[in-house]
């Protein structure tokens, strides 16, 4: 059997269920060709770099569906298995366009379809609701990560009301060894506060709105928030003020939501990347999770 044939089959046979997230997928495939070197594996699917989980639309994920599935397919695979409902409000169409051009055609790596994303992967976990798993092992007969729960700013299970199980995604070591990554006993319940559960709200109202509607509702607040009397383009105290209560608000915020990435919160606070006046710009992308911190910010603590 040559290798496109095999991978044909494994894509036959292993089928990319509804709404199941991408990079665990490949894991079950990983599952079904267990008589060759995990290795090997990646090299027939051309998967060579794949060193980490969590990133928005790495390239080997890009590639590996461009190769795959008919074209008609790529972007209902990007809305119900990459997330794609939760980030397109936070990024125009074009520009998304020309991300997966870049990384099917481009060898470069390193792209990101966010500024800031890299600083950000550390806070990311891959999650997990027992209940969601136990049902898709009785309808599929394997268990699903379901995509939606990996959203950065999700924490509840909606359909069975249970803080998820997750996992720091700095434990996963690449796709040859995401086995022992996948193992369900690995997984922790963690403690969530009322400040999770705002977030996890917000991100039910992104699913739930259609994606125009909610890029609307972005630049709307994107607006509000460049009000004269909250910012100014020129240097002066109320500029000075924001962006010294912002940063102090940042680390905060990631130290109490992310206890597992701690180290990481007082870099990522102080990063160039997440200035207000970049967040505040209608013309600039923002990733989902530092702009719903910055719209908690704006609403509840901001100090004028």
């Amino acid at each position: 059997m040559n290798n496109d044939s095999l991978v044909t089959m494994m894509f036959d046979n292993i089928l990319l269920q509804k709404g199941e997230y991408f990079p665990s997928y490949v894991y079950r495939l990983m599952q079904f060709a267990n008589f060759m070197e995990a290795s090997n594996l990646l090299d027939i699917l051309q998967i060579s770099s794949a060193r980490k989980i969590g990133e928005t639309l790495p390239r080997w994920v890009v590639v590996l569906v461009s190769q795959n599935y008919p074209e008609k397919k790529i972007s209902q695979i990007v809305d119900d298995n990459l997330l794609g409902t939760y980030w397109r409000s936070f990024i125009e169409e074009s520009e998304v366009a020309q991300f997966f051009y870049d990384q099917k055609h481009k060898p470069a790596t390193g792209r990101v379809l966010f500024n800031g994303e890299k600083t950000l992967l550390p806070f990311q976990s891959i999650k997990l609701c027992p209940d969601c798993f136990s049902e898709s092992v009785k309808s599929y007969g394997v268990g699903i990560w379901q995509a939606q729960h990996q959203a950065a700013t999700a924490f509840v299970c909606h359909k069975h009301q249970h803080v998820l199980y997750q996992r720091p995604v700095t434990q996963f070591k690449g796709l040859e060894f995401c086995q022992a990554f996948f193992d369900r006993d690995e997984y922790f319940q963690p403690q969530i506060t009322i400040f999770h559960r705002w977030l996890d709200f917000e991100t039910r109202r992104i699913f739930q709105m259609d994606s125009n509607l909610y890029r609307e509702e972005v630049q709307l607040h994107k607006r509000v928030f460049m009000e004269s009397s909250f910012y100014s383009s020129k240097p002066c105290l109320t500029t000075t003020n924001l962006n010294k209560q912002w940063i102090e608000a940042l680390y905060k915020y990631l130290y109490f939501l992310f206890p597992y990435a701690r180290s990481q919160a007082q870099l990522a606070s102080q990063s160039p990347l997440f200035k207000p006046s970049d967040i505040m710009d209608v013309d600039k992308t923002t990733h989902p999770l530092i702009y719903l911190l910055f719209k908690y910010f704006y609403l509840f603590e901001f100090k004028a």
